[in-house]
């Protein structure tokens, strides 16, 4: 399959300066089988602290099960993954976003009976903290505090995320563009180090990509949150990334800046046409 309309034109802010310390993440030698399909075939790149980094291709070039490998979803046949050096074979998917890397997916998977404000709230519980259910029944100020800390949080992500005037609704009400969002900002709401957006543009539209684009821009500038992006939406990558990786039939076939991926022409035999 050939790209999506690059429908999204985005004037985005001007990226800060990366960083050239040692890579956030580290992909080596990376592969997936399943059975006798090779989906993920010698994989390696990294993503530096505070980095965009794009990984695009056709479909079923083995993008999402990379990610799925990232992320504690499946556990490649081969290779090594670390997040700050630290080897993440064998490590759950919940231990690994308790190290801050976070996620969406494809298709939206808000808490449909929550509103808005709660399913962000969501992604805060983990952290524990105030006294637990003693706290809770007796109404202890240690947990109003950290209840009242939370919530001020997922205050200032609803700001972000253009998600104020409908944080009291069901999110199972919300169309697909505006639940985005709310996957957007329960991702980001504890300050991940490494963000993963899987086709975030799928389904909304320039206003609402443009918006999207500035929310990356910002949690990035502000929070040094490094960004994995897949994306089909190539004019949406080309404006946001500061390396991009590309994928063709699990196989890395080209990696550098924008105009160097653009210029490729295994690239551009393969996907960009």
């Amino acid at each position: 399959m050939k790209v999506q309309g690059a429908s999204a034109v985005l004037e985005a802010p001007s990226p800060p300066a990366v960083p050239t310390d040692g890579p956030l993440l580290a992909v080596e030698g990376v592969t997936v089988r399943f059975g006798g399909v090779v989906a993920v075939d010698d994989v390696t790149m990294s993503v530096l602290p505070g980095q965009i980094r794009g990984l695009i291709g056709p479909n079923g070039a083995g993008k999402t099960t990379l990610f799925d490998s990232i992320t504690g979803v499946n556990i490649p046949t081969a290779g090594s993954i670390r997040l700050e050096g630290k080897e993440l074979s064998g490590r759950p998917a919940t231990w690994r976003a308790r190290r801050g890397i976070r996620r969406t997916f494809q298709r939206q998977q808000p808490f449909g009976w929550l509103s808005v404000a709660d399913n962000v709230l969501t992604a805060l519980e983990w952290e524990g903290g105030g006294g637990g259910i003693a706290a809770d029944l007796l109404a202890l100020p240690s947990r109003r505090r950290v209840e009242a800390r939370r919530r001020r949080r997922v205050d200032e992500v609803l700001e972000l995320c253009g998600l104020v005037d409908i944080r009291d609704t069901p999110a199972g009400e919300l169309p697909i563009a505006r639940a985005r969002m709310v996957e957007l900002a329960r991702a980001v709401v504890s300050r991940p180090k490494l963000l993963l957006l899987d086709e975030p543009t799928s389904g909304i539209e320039h206003e609402e990509a443009a918006q999207l684009g500035g929310i990356i821009q910002t949690i990035r500038a502000e929070d040094r949150c490094s960004v994995l992006l897949v994306e089909h939406d190539v004019a949406f990558v080309m404006s946001q990334c500061d390396r991009i990786t590309v994928l063709n039939l699990g196989r890395v076939i080209g990696e550098g800046s924008p105009e160097e991926v653009r210029s490729n022409p295994a690239v551009r035999d393969a996907y960009l046409g």
